[in-house]
């Protein structure tokens, strides 16, 4: 699975692009509820048939032995890159969208699953914000890849865990994402930059 901007399906189509060439039977999907939370305009896509035409002139000239039809299209709606509705750039939009994936990877009778999608909107679908550096606005590494099961917590349903993370999982820290996101939070002479929770290894 892949969130539908142009960063993340070539990193998809070059990280796992021999799964991609040789096993017909693993599915690509473009997942719309993935993309990247702020209304900025990195992080706005393209509509499905735009998107589509980029795409596939980008795989004929990186020749990787499987063209654009490879690729699931069929979540990919009209206006899913409009930042409205549920893609709206607000607390509220991407804390309802990253629930509703993971409620949809945890109904997946795949044993595995693989999502390539950005760093900001990973803390909210993993709900930890235990690595998250300011500077950077995430915890995450370009192209960095984790590990992650389902686990019961305190009764309180299923949730993410990383393999091999943080023992404790930390919430949104207060303020973090107002300057992108609607309905967060303001705090007084916080520079929303400076933010570091802490490095992961709690």
């Amino acid at each position: 699975m892949a969130s539908p901007l142009i960063r993340t399906i070539q990193t998809a189509c070059l990280g796992f692009g021999d799964v991609l060439k040789k096993r017909p039977d693993v599915k690509f999907v473009l997942v719309p509820f993935a993309q990247e939370i702020a209304n900025q305009p990195c992080d706005i896509g393209y509509p499905q048939a735009e998107l589509k035409q980029k795409i596939a002139a980008w795989l004929d000239q990186e020749n990787l032995g499987f063209g654009v039809e490879r690729l699931d299209w069929s979540l990919v709606e009209e206006g899913w890159n409009s930042k409205a509705g549920p893609y709206a750039a607000s607390l509220e939009a991407v804390s309802g969208r990253a629930a509703a994936l993971r409620a949809t990877l945890y109904a997946c009778p795949s044993e595995a699953v693989i999502l390539v999608t950005h760093g900001a909107f990973l803390h909210f679908f993993t709900g930890d914000w235990a690595s998250f550096d300011g500077s950077k606005g995430t915890g995450y590494e370009n192209c960095e890849f984790r590990k992650f099961t389902w686990e019961t917590e305190d009764g309180q349903g299923i949730h993410l865990k990383e393999v091999g993370g943080a023992k404790i999982k930390m919430g949104r820290p207060p303020g973090v994402y107002a300057h992108v996101l609607e309905g967060i939070e303001q705090v007084e002479g916080q520079n929303p930059r400076h933010i570091k929770v802490g490095n992961g290894k709690i």
